[in-house]
């Protein structure tokens, strides 16, 4: 009898293990996610769960054009050093831009064009009705200056943004308008 239990534990321990790992397939499971935050004034989701060295984004955007988040450790200079994750559609599928935040204002620049590259290590997405899906997992330290490290437990600054149109080099509504939103704290 002791050994069933034990067998029992120990396979509710791997299974409890096999579930707190995200499958990155662009779709958002109950429960797939450990944390989670709603950002009512844009109406986005955002999950996430750290596993070791990694961590496991997901989030919901409505928006009928490109979507992003992205965050900063500080605010000095309104979003410049942003380490910035946006969606799009090319070719009638969705792509993940790996960006980086150069300046206060303005559009920002693909990490490659700042001697960065991008640090997702997988990615998934869908498109439906004005509203995207997307799961991605990313290094927290991936040690490059175009990417803002995530330390669990520390704050950051949390942007997220979209536009009407997919092209990303149509900027977004102005932050008074609806088109970004700021959370300040925010921690992973």
């Amino acid at each position: 009898m002791k050994k069933i239990l034990t067998a029992a534990l120990v396979l509710a321990l791997f299974g409890a293990v096999a579930l707190a790992q995200p499958v990155i397939d662009g779709v958002i499971g109950d429960d797939e996610y450990a944390n989670s935050f709603v950002d009512d004034p844009t109406g986005a989701v955002l999950y996430w769960t750290v596993d070791g060295d990694d961590i496991h984004l997901a989030f919901t955007f409505p928006a009928r054009g490109w979507a992003g988040i992205g965050w900063l450790t500080e605010k000095t200079n309104r979003k410049a050093g942003g380490d910035i994750l946006i969606v799009t559609m090319r070719d009638g599928a969705p792509v993940l831009l790996d960006m980086f935040q150069e300046s206060a204002r303005g559009e920002p620049v693909m990490d490659e064009a700042e001697g960065g590259s991008n640090s997702y290590t997988a990615f998934a997405a869908t498109f439906a009705n004005d509203v995207w899906t997307v799961e991605a997992t990313r290094p927290l330290a991936t040690g490059q200056d175009t990417d803002v490290d995530i330390v669990p437990g520390e704050p950051l600054i949390l942007m997220f943004a979209y536009a009407n149109v997919m092209d990303v080099s149509r900027a977004h509504a102005r932050s008074t308008s609806g088109g970004a939103h700021y959370v300040e704290p925010f921690t992973f």
